[in-house]
């Protein structure tokens, strides 16, 4: 089903990837409000009178709105802990940004005191947005609908992973492998969580994505090693001179 859609929101690495994501589940973008079928607001253009899904985030950036100051929206969605290999820009933490580039630059004392996060990356957050937006109107969502990752992630599993992942990229590089270091080593951030887990009531999105015709509901796919090679591969081109 295809629908006609106003996207409103500041040109960053979010906008342009759920753009991408609701362009290929059907979306044909409009700017004339009269012959839309959905408006949507992203961050501080959420507060737009027209706008009939709201998507902010959890977090003190202004760039990514405040649920307190929204009026009248039939759908809010409200992010937490969002990955954005390409940079966050407010949508979400930048731990893990600033992780890798410590690593990269060969700091081996990082030990952040924060507390667990649960992670999802900007790929399963497109989808599952993509998928409540053009849902068919006896399907769609009402109300505030919270989303995020399903487990929790303590920052050293993700720092020791990041040390994993780049350790074996340098490696190769120099070719200076060793029989342990190619040997199969399981993943520290397959290590679970067991601390206290504060995590938002996912229920709400889960049936939502049920209802609009997704059996599994919330399901994220992409893992937290592929998340974290996508932040070193970035990470590194970024360092690339222009050729």
């Amino acid at each position: 089903m295809s629908k006609k859609v106003a996207l409103l929101g500041e040109k960053d690495n979010f906008f342009f990837a759920l753009k991408d994501r609701l362009e290929r589940a059907g979306a044909i973008f409009s700017h004339d409000s009269e012959e839309v079928d959905i408006t949507i607001g992203l961050g501080k253009y959420a507060l737009d009178e027209l706008v009939d899904v709201a998507i902010i985030a959890e977090n003190d950036d202004p760039r990514s709105g405040n649920l307190d100051e929204i009026k009248n929206v039939g759908l809010i969605i409200r992010i937490h802990d969002l990955m954005i290999p390409e940079g966050s820009q407010g949508w979400g933490p930048v731990d893990v940004e600033e992780w890798v580039d410590w690593i990269r630059a060969g700091t081996t004392d990082v030990t952040p005191e924060i507390r667990p996060k649960h992670w999802v990356h900007i790929r399963d957050t497109t989808d599952a947005v993509s998928l409540l937006v053009m849902a068919d109107t006896d399907a769609f969502a009402q109300g505030v609908i919270d989303l995020c990752g399903r487990r929790a992630w303590g920052p050293d599993a993700v720092i020791s992973e990041i040390n994993l992942l780049w350790s074996r990229f340098t490696n190769a590089i120099n070719h200076s492998h060793t029989t342990k270091s190619l040997s199969e080593v399981p993943s520290p951030a397959a290590i679970q969580y067991e601390g206290k887990r504060l995590r938002p009531n996912l229920k709400p999105l889960h049936e939502a994505m049920q209802n609009a015709g997704r059996e599994e509901g919330w399901r994220p796919l992409t893992p937290m090693r592929v998340a974290l090679m996508e932040f070193l591969a970035h990470a590194k081109f970024q360092s690339e001179p222009e050729s």
